[in-house]
């Protein structure tokens, strides 16, 4: 299973050096490559009849068993821990204290209207705008107040001018990209942009940054359009006991060490 890490964060200092960037993965640094492997958790296996909950705590990756007699709030249904935050609605935001759930609006931002412009909440959102004291608009079965503004898409946008409806759609500007990089349209943008070519590798897509097992011994990751590798070194072994018996009795070596073939 590919693990997607973004190497280009951090650079390599120090040969053989070992970080946490954060408290799910381990990464470290061989070379010019960096390996970054994500941590692996057990299953806490909680009594849930016995009231214990799931919690991850501060700083740390996986869950664990937590009593849930002190310091848990049931809300709505659901079970929250100590100092946790959660949204109740899309213009609520509850948080735990204690044992006890308090719950307030969700803060807006400051707005300052210009003369002759109303403060207006639109349907379906929780801060108010500013907004002309014109004609309103009828959209698609909706109605927008004067100066009110809506998206029809992630690139276009409309607004209502004293009962006129005004659309518009975003201008890209041309992208040359180098030899080492594609144009692609990343999620939530609307426009195009140069990114690192990424890695084909027996039939499957690696993007740039993607690590992959090779095998149990080789991880790979894709560098603008290059695969890079790293096969795990292995630490020398020696059987002093297979060594003490060749010492003792060649003959006896070779019938009973399972390592030397005669």
């Amino acid at each position: 299973m590919a693990l997607s890490f973004h190497h280009e964060a951090y650079v390599c200092l120090q040969n053989n050096t070992i970080w946490k960037p954060d408290s799910c993965q381990e990464c470290r640094c061989h070379s010019d490559i960096v390996i970054c492997e994500p941590a692996v958790c057990r299953n806490p296996r909680c009594d849930f009849r016995k009231g214990e909950v799931l919690r991850i705590a501060p700083n740390t990756c996986c869950p664990e068993c937590a009593s849930g007699t002190e310091g848990v709030c049931q809300h709505e249904g659901q079970t929250h821990v100590h100092g946790t935050e959660w949204a109740s609605s899309a213009c609520t935001v509850c948080s735990c204290v204690n044992g006890k759930v308090s719950c307030t609006p969700k803060s807006c931002p400051p707005l300052s209207c210009d003369r002759g412009e109303l403060e207006y909440i639109a349907q379906g959102e929780c801060c108010p705008k500013c907004v002309g004291t014109g004609e309103s608009c009828s959209f698609d079965g909706q109605m927008f107040r004067d100066g009110e503004e809506w998206h029809l898409s992630q690139c276009s946008k409309c607004v209502c001018r004293n009962g006129a409806t005004q659309c518009f759609t975003a201008e890209c500007q041309p992208v040359l990209c180098s030899k080492d990089e594609v144009m692609a349209v990343s999620p939530g943008k609307c426009c195009p942009e140069c990114i690192p070519k990424p890695c084909s590798i027996s039939g499957k897509v690696y993007e740039h940054g993607e690590q992959w097992k090779k095998n149990s011994c080789t991880t790979c990751v894709c560098d603008s359009g290059a695969a890079k590798c790293l096969k795990q070194d292995c630490a020398p072994r020696t059987c002093e006991k297979v060594m003490q018996q060749c010492m003792a009795s060649r003959q006896g070596c070779m019938s009973h060490s399972p390592f030397i073939k005669g």
